[in-house]
Formats: C-alpha cells, structure tokens, sequence
C-alpha cells in the first residue's frame, strides 16, 4: 500500500525525465554495491 502511495506521489509531483534519471542511478548504485571494495581485499589479504 505504501509502495502505490508513493508511485503515485512520484507520478505527480516527479517529471517522467526525472524519474528515469534516478531509476538508472539507483541501478547503478546497487550494481556498484556489489562489486567488492578495494578496502575488502585488504583485510582478506591480512586475514590470510
């Protein structure tokens, strides 16, 4: 129910162009959480 609440919010106060913009940068944010972080091989590397 929230969910619906806030498309609608999004269809209504949010322009079509922008919305896509923060679909696609939210996408990439998520892939980006998924690729290990430099900082993640350092302790791996001192674990080891």
């Amino acid at each position: 129910l929230a969910a619906e609440t806030y498309k609608e919010f999004e269809r209504s106060y949010i322009p079509e162009e922008q919305r896509h913009t923060n679909k696609n940068s939210q996408v990439a944010y998520c892939y980006s959480e998924t690729i290990p972080a430099p900082t993640g091989k350092d302790d791996a590397q001192q674990k080891s």
